[in-house]
């Protein structure tokens, strides 16, 4: 049986990955923010430790508090950084020896942020942005391993975050400026994540897919 490490588990959108990898007889292992805290490396390295052996590492923790420049903290985007970014980079240190033997895949939930940005989000826009430039080197260096690295970007989502940082007069304009007519489920990109990390996927890597309905390419032009 394959076994699944994926960070941010208890979100919407984890929970979704989560359980489709369950339903497809996956053994995955999730632990909570009190179980693993990813602000902390030393923990990271602990949990670790005698615990690599993973075929797939998914990362969909992450935080986004807005802020405009003028007022952010720099602790904001520290703690932002070492959340969406600096822990994907310290776990998948420590798995590449097991996969260097089986192969394997690693997917980053990213946004749509590490392509754009908007106003308020310098700390996640920053962390996004730096997530994809490491899996883009870290497909380079593990390809040869049949190491597969990819990062999913969602667009819009309906997810507490979401619900959380716009309100209901812009999540009304997001859904009409969406070609494909509103915001995504979890469950939609859970079935892109699956793929990407299935025995399905036997040439995708280095990539940056995009889940957002057609958002960027124009639709936020209406």
């Amino acid at each position: 049986m394959k076994r699944v490490f994926i960070t941010g588990g208890n979100g919407d959108i984890g929970s979704s990955i989560v359980e489709i990898f369950k339903i497809n007889g996956y053994e995955v292992v999730s632990p909570n923010s009190k179980e693993l805290d990813l602000r902390d490396s030393k923990l990271i390295k602990e949990y670790f430790n005698h615990n690599n052996n993973f075929d797939i590492f998914i990362h969909c923790a992450g935080i986004n508090n807005p802020s405009i420049i003028e007022d952010l903290d720099f602790n904001n985007i520290k703690e932002t950084m070492q959340i969406n970014t600096f822990s994907f980079y310290e776990i998948l240190k420590t798995l590449i020896p097991y996969q260097k033997i089986n192969g394997g895949y690693i997917l980053a939930i990213s946004s749509i942020y590490g392509q754009i940005s908007r106003a308020g989000r310098t700390a996640y826009a920053m962390s996004k942005h730096a997530l994809i430039g490491l899996i883009k080197t870290a497909a380079i260096e593990l390809g040869k391993y049949n190491i597969k690295v990819n990062a999913l970007s969602p667009g819009f989502v309906d997810t507490n975050l979401t619900r959380k940082n716009n309100n209901d007069e812009k999540i009304k304009i997001i859904n009409e400026s969406i070609p494909l007519g509103g915001i995504a489920k979890p469950t939609d990109i859970a079935n892109v994540s699956y793929f990407l990390c299935s025995e399905k996927n036997t040439y995708i890597t280095g990539q940056d897919i995009t889940v957002d309905g057609g958002f960027i390419c124009g639709g936020f032009q209406k």
